[in-house]
């Protein structure tokens, strides 16, 4: 999908602010660095300046997008620092499910091995916090800098807890909605309602609009991530890409309604495929017929929009409104993918 106006606007911002945040610190001329270049897209495994488009930067442009929500000021900074946390949380994802892509290339751990790809990751969190503390330089108060960093910790430490979850739910086919709502909240929802709450708390957002920012970015997650539990689904299995997280056993949200809702014989099929030691690609196929026939699909849809819309309340809560609020429609619709 092509990116919004309002979220294509900032991408030179947090472009150039990245570049200042990396060059400050990569003075040493260590290699590491120039593989956080090559995570952050800059580069190939040479380190030959890659010709292509940057990555887009969500999480920066999502941050800047809600400052804007709050006061006219642009926090740059604090968008580079959720995009290097962002990247860092990758680089240890990529590692800890197998999978040996980042887009069209190589993840880091496949290129370099893991033990250098959790320093690329550790090196990564470490530059998101120096990012937030660069707030200096734009006249930010010592409180504001160290709430801003609180607030960027926990927000990994959030992601953290909800990949805790899906891991150990990859066993598991005893997995409630309630339980899948936790983690996805977590792990999907927090970086999204990180950014928006971090944005509007660096600019002077009060309490009240920061929290409801936070939670509205949480739901908008969640949405966005039954969708692509969805897509999934119905996407081609054997391919690297698409069938990857149904192969690797992660309970995607249709099929966690499937085991509550389905017959016995349903639940016995499924067993059998979570059961087995490794999934093939045709019993993508299989699991996919059971979400039919109990109607998950269709719930999965529902339940997808109707996040969306208490998302989009949530917003209008705090004064949200107007062109505003219709910039933010096209912004979530976006992330949805729809």
């Amino acid at each position: 999908m092509t990116l919004p106006p309002s979220l294509e606007q900032h991408q030179p911002t947090i472009e150039a602010e990245l570049h200042a945040l990396l060059d400050a610190s990569s003075g040493s001329g260590l290699p590491l660095y120039q593989i956080m270049a090559y995570q952050l897209g800059w580069v190939d495994k040479q380190g030959t300046p890659e010709m292509g488009m940057a990555p887009v930067r969500l999480y920066g442009a999502l941050c800047l997008e809600a400052a804007l929500l709050v006061g006219q000021e642009v926090p740059a900074p604090v968008a580079s620092a959720m995009e290097m946390l962002y990247n860092s949380i990758q680089v240890h994802e990529d590692m800890q499910v197998g999978s040996p892509h980042l887009e069209n290339r190589p993840a880091v751990w496949w290129e370099w091995g893991p033990a250098q790809a959790i320093n690329v990751g550790d090196g990564l969190h470490a530059l998101a916090r120096l990012g937030a503390f660069r707030m200096q330089s734009t006249g930010a108060t010592a409180e504001q800098i160290l709430k801003s960093v609180s607030s960027l910790d926990s927000t990994a430490l959030r992601f953290y807890e909800g990949q805790f979850l899906e891991l150990t739910f990859q066993e598991r086919i005893d997995i409630l909605e309630s339980q899948y709502m936790k983690m996805a909240e977590a792990k999907y929802g927090t970086l999204i309602g990180g950014s928006m709450a971090l944005g509007a708390l660096t600019n002077g957002g009060d309490d009240q609009t920061v929290d409801a920012l936070r939670r509205a970015g949480e739901l908008i997650g969640v949405a966005a991530q039954l969708t692509d539990d969805l897509r999934q689904l119905t996407s081609s299995p054997g391919t690297e890409g698409p069938a990857a997280r149904v192969l690797n056993k992660s309970k995607l949200f249709p099929v966690v309604r499937a085991l509550e809702t389905a017959t016995l014989p349903q639940k016995r099929l499924l067993g059998e495929v979570y059961f087995k030691r490794v999934m093939e690609p045709d019993d993508v196929a299989k699991v996919s017929k059971v979400v039919d026939e109990v109607g998950a699909r269709e719930y999965t849809e529902a339940k997808a929009k109707e996040l969306r819309q208490e998302a989009l309340e949530r917003m209008a809560g705090v004064g949200v409104s107007g062109a505003a609020l219709t910039r933010w429609e096209e912004i979530v619709d976006y992330i949805m993918g729809s």
